[in-house]
């Protein structure tokens, strides 16, 4: 790897960051086209003109963060075309008025820090922001600024320095974090590491644990918004053409057949026209210069002249048609698009499962990268580190119902990661914004939006819908068996945090023995506490004992599922129970435990 572009990861997260403000750009054009081009047609009712603003003001929205998207995409690749990765301890500061910071070491001890700002909206930094004890990836001159991702460097952020007094005061703060007690962590090496499978473990609990995978994927997921936006708007144009104004006509001329010529002033701009219609041959001869008919008002059939003959049968504009045509055809793209967009994500998770059932499962370093040497990860060792790593509590945890005398859906935890918190709530939004539609005015910008509002919502439903049902509720099922097992085995514990993401890991040991004593097995944890203050519910010790119930289910990689309890209190894996043995447990031990930091002692194979 002589340069960050060659990581693979790099490049299609280079890329994808590319497309998206591709299509931000193309989206902002085709809005600012739709408003110039409904902007043509005159005499529109007054919403319809809010309408058109909104769309340009949507247009030049989206041109402008897709140009600027694209140009962060050119200064990204000059500068993973001209450097390479290298790995640094990070503790991120946070701030209310302005971008957060973060503070990354380099050299052991934290020699020298680098105060960088991000510069990234709030959503996209969230999920790559560093946790306790995390490692990010750099690359890029800190004086002037560079890149930052987390370990892979499948996600990139641009950052730039931070000057002046804020950066003393940044400094400050990171090192009362901890930040120079902080391993040195293993910094990429070329070369892949043979056997590795790329992405999220295999066998990681579906559902709350696992990676969320998108139902509306590429083309299905636009299909769907454009037939839903093209439905919404023709929904609007049958409201409105039951307020189809009857108009007076003058017969100019007349066929015996009813073909004939007739004039008429347009209700909207007063102006007088002329037309070929169909008059009723059987009308009274007193009226023979007389007839009536209906203009149609929206759209751009709008002025239209149409009218019924005496069975009923339509007769004069086709806009009717049109409008029925467009709102079986937006429908159809609508139902298309889901079943397609299904048909894809199920084709896609098969083939992940049998890719992932013929490789070896290993959560080794991103393909790519070497992986780390073996190390001797003995109970000493780590509970040091862990002692390092500890952070004062910032409260009691939240109060939770007990699992072994309540339903799963009364256990707080358990409705959030099933995905049946998210799948009770959309339905009521969907229900007041279709209320708010009907209480509200019969035409106006309000009822386009509420109904557009209304299908996207309805669209999410189904897909949280269909995640809780394949994903959700099975992996709660297993949780709570495993929480719920009769017999609990007792062992000794290190609270540790994954550098790789900061996920808090369990490392396990025998009940009894001494500080030479190597792992058993390793349970990766769920944060418990919440979005703002994750580790809330976590032991306040790094070090102590923890009871283990479960092994009555296995993962599909053959690993069991496993729940600790401490104090009383459930602590939700975030994937099955690895053995030390196992390649998973040996590379994130071998995170755990860096070999910077291993002692001058033989190594040996059963303790990596």
């Amino acid at each position: 790897m002589a340069r960050a572009l060659d990581l693979r990861e790099t490049a299609e997260a280079l890329e994808a960051y590319r497309r998206s403000a591709g299509r931000k750009v193309a989206g902002g054009a085709v809005l600012l086209a739709l408003a110039v081009g409904l902007s043509a047609f005159p005499s529109w009712p007054s919403w319809q003109e809010d309408l058109v603003g909104w769309l340009a003001v949507l247009g030049v929205a989206g041109l402008a963060v897709g140009a600027t998207g694209l140009a962060y995409a050119r200064r990204f690749r000059r500068v993973l075309g001209a450097g390479t990765w290298s790995a640094h301890a990070a503790v991120p500061v946070p701030s209310p008025w302005t971008s957060e910071s973060v503070v990354l070491a380099r050299g052991p001890g934290g020699d020298e820090l680098w105060p960088l700002a991000v510069v990234a909206v709030r959503p996209r930094w969230e999920p790559l922001r560093p946790a306790r004890g995390a490692v990010m990836w750099w690359c890029g001159d800190p004086r002037v600024g560079g890149v930052l991702a987390p370990p892979g460097g499948g996600a990139l952020v641009w950052t730039r320095p931070v000057r002046g007094r804020k950066a003393r005061r940044v400094v400050e703060r990171a090192a009362g974090k901890g930040l120079a007690g902080l391993p040195v962590p293993v910094q990429p090496q070329p070369g892949p590491a043979p056997g590795a499978v790329s992405g999220p473990v295999a066998g990681t609990v579906a559902g709350p644990a696992g990676e969320r995978r998108r139902l509306l994927t590429g083309r299905w997921r636009w299909l769907v918004v454009a037939s839903a936006v093209v439905f919404a708007l023709n929904w609007n144009w049958i409201g409105a053409a039951e307020a189809d104004p009857q108009i007076d006509l003058t017969v100019v001329s007349e066929e015996p057949d009813g073909g004939c010529v007739v004039r008429w002033t347009d209700p909207w701009d007063g102006t007088e026209r002329s037309g070929p219609y169909r008059c009723d041959p059987d009308r009274d001869p007193l009226l023979a210069d007389w007839e009536t008919g209906f203009v149609v008002s929206y759209g751009p059939w709008k002025g239209d002249l149409y009218g019924y003959d005496a069975d009923g049968a339509r007769h004069g504009s086709q806009a009717l048609s049109a409008v029925d045509t467009i709102g079986l055809a937006s429908a159809a793209g609508v139902l298309l698009g889901l079943v397609a967009g299904w048909a894809t994500f199920w084709s896609r998770r098969r083939r992940r499962r049998s890719t992932a059932r013929e490789a070896v499962p290993t959560a080794a370093a991103p393909d790519g990268l070497a992986e780390a040497p073996p190390v001797r990860a003995t109970h000493a060792r780590l509970a040091a580190q862990a002692v390092r790593q500890a952070v004062p509590q910032p409260g009691p945890p939240r109060r939770e119902a007990d699992v072994r005398e309540v339903p799963w859906w009364r256990v707080r935890s358990l409705r959030r990661w099933s995905g049946a918190r998210d799948l009770l709530l959309l339905p009521l939004f969907l229900a007041g914004v279709l209320l708010a539609a009907f209480l509200g005015a019969p035409d106006g910008a309000s009822t386009v939006a509420a109904v557009g509002v209304a299908v996207l919502l309805a669209v999410l439903l189904v897909r949280n819908a269909v995640g809780f049902v394949t994903g959700g509720l099975p992996s709660v099922r297993l949780l709570v068996r495993a929480a719920t097992a009769p017999v609990p085995v007792v062992r000794r514990r290190v609270l540790l945090h994954d550098p790789y993401g900061g996920r808090p890991v369990l490392v396990l040991f025998p009940a009894h023995g001494g500080g030479d004593d190597l792992p058993e097995g390793v349970l990766e944890l769920m944060p418990p506490g919440t979005a703002k203050r994750p580790w809330l519910g976590l032991p306040a010790e790094p070090v102590g004992t923890v009871e283990l119930r479960g092994w009555l289910d296995r993962a599909d990689d053959g690993n069991p599922i496993v729940v600790a309890w401490h104090e009383g209190r459930p602590l939700w894996p975030a994937a099955p129970y690895r053995e030390a043995g196992s390649a998973e447990a040996a590379a994130l031990l071998g995170r755990l435990a860096p070999p910077s930091e291993a002692p001058s002692e033989p190594q040996e194979a059963d303790g990596s």
